[in-house]
């Protein structure tokens, strides 16, 4: 395994990084303030050739590796976080559905939308009165030569109502959860709002399954592996950016005389935070170097999910300590950082699922 990164990628990286501090952030003021999604950041994206980085060459995208993808993904996420879900979403997960399950007319019509960014795609899974499993009650009935779809899904990562979206929607049939895409303006589908998607009587042909029928928590796993590792790329760019923030103000930061950079407690503090993100790096490196050589990667994917999820909490707290009761001010971008990272305990499963996953690998 190599822990090189290209060149090309680095400087790559660096672009991105500067893009989001200069350009990215302040388009992204009205996402805090005032909850909606500014059109003009959403130009910035695709000006920025934001999207379709992952996407296969033959359907118009870039066609990188997630070795190389994932430092890309570690600075997009030291922006705004729809701004990082979005990445993450539309880089590293949702394409990857249509792509190896979809039918050939999906790939040929969606595939270099996406990379063009002018189609969104969200997962339908989760559900108010069940898991993300077996028993999700959502269903889906043959009547004619159409599927008929019923039920309500919720806290599914929606898009700025700026272009179309297609949802990746999972549903119980006779056969078993079989994955369905459905078009926003099918008639019977309402939302998104407020990340719920409400499907009643809402009709979608045969050649609308991904995938084979009742075989729809294949297509769901099968993005669910990656996305862990996705996630942990995120966590650990968002502690990156915390231990960045905390560095400079450390040493600029005077009490009783002296930088608090000089005292011991501060020292082990970012020594620590330092150690972890690192850790942190190298567990998802791993998850994706096997991915990328096509070996199982479960048990290191949830390892690596598991493990930034609670050190990017740790450092965040932290770097809130540091910074003092200024830091839990919204003058100061820690405060920020500290509530967004609470949200990774609950993409790709908890703590508690990513300990089931890795003992049932261990045990077998």
């Amino acid at each position: 395994m190599d822990f090189q990164i290209p060149e090309h990628i680095q400087q790559r990286a660096r672009e991105a990084r500067a893009w989001v501090e200069n350009e990215l952030d302040p388009l992204s003021i009205d996402l805090e303030k005032k909850e909606i999604f500014p059109p003009a950041l959403y130009e910035e994206l695709k000006r920025g050739k934001f999207f379709g980085i992952t996407i296969p060459k033959e359907y118009g995208g870039e066609g990188l590796p997630m070795n190389d993808w994932f430092p890309l993904l570690e600075e997009y996420s030291r922006g705004y976080a729809f701004v990082r879900m979005m990445a993450h979403c539309m880089n590293g997960l949702m394409w990857r559905a249509i792509y190896f399950f979809g039918q050939e007319h999906h790939k040929s019509e969606l595939l270099p939308k996406m990379a063009r960014g002018e189609i969104m795609v969200a997962n339908c899974l989760t559900e108010p009165e069940s898991g993300t499993g077996k028993d999700i009650n959502t269903r889906a009935k043959k009547i004619g030569d159409k599927w008929v779809i019923n039920g309500h899904k919720w806290l599914i990562t929606v898009f700025p109502d700026l272009v179309p979206c297609f949802y990746i929607t999972f549903a119980n049939t006779e056969n078993g959860v079989t994955c369905f895409g459905v078009r926003d303006n099918n008639p019977g589908t309402q939302g998104p709002r407020h990340f719920n998607i409400m499907f009643k009587d809402c009709e979608v042909n045969e050649t609308d399954i991904l995938g084979v029928p009742g075989d729809g928590l294949r297509v769901a796993f099968d993005m669910l592996a990656l996305s862990r590792v996705s996630i942990a790329a995120c966590c650990v760019g968002v502690a990156q950016k915390l231990l960045d923030l905390c560095v400079p103000f450390a040493k600029r930061r005077q009490t009783f005389g002296k930088s608090i950079s000089k005292r011991q407690a501060v020292q082990w503090s970012l020594a620590e935070m330092a150690t972890a993100i690192n850790a942190g790096r190298g567990l998802y490196q791993k998850a994706a170097w096997l991915y990328e050589q096509k070996i199982p990667f479960d048990m290191e994917a949830s390892m690596a999910k598991l493990f930034t999820e609670e050190m990017v909490v740790d450092v965040a707290e932290k770097a809130l300590r540091l910074h003092g009761g200024v830091g839990y001010t919204k003058a100061y971008p820690v405060e920020r950082f500290f509530r967004d990272c609470r949200s990774f305990h609950f993409e790709e499963g908890t703590a508690e699922i990513q300990k089931l996953l890795i003992a049932r690998e261990l045990l077998k």
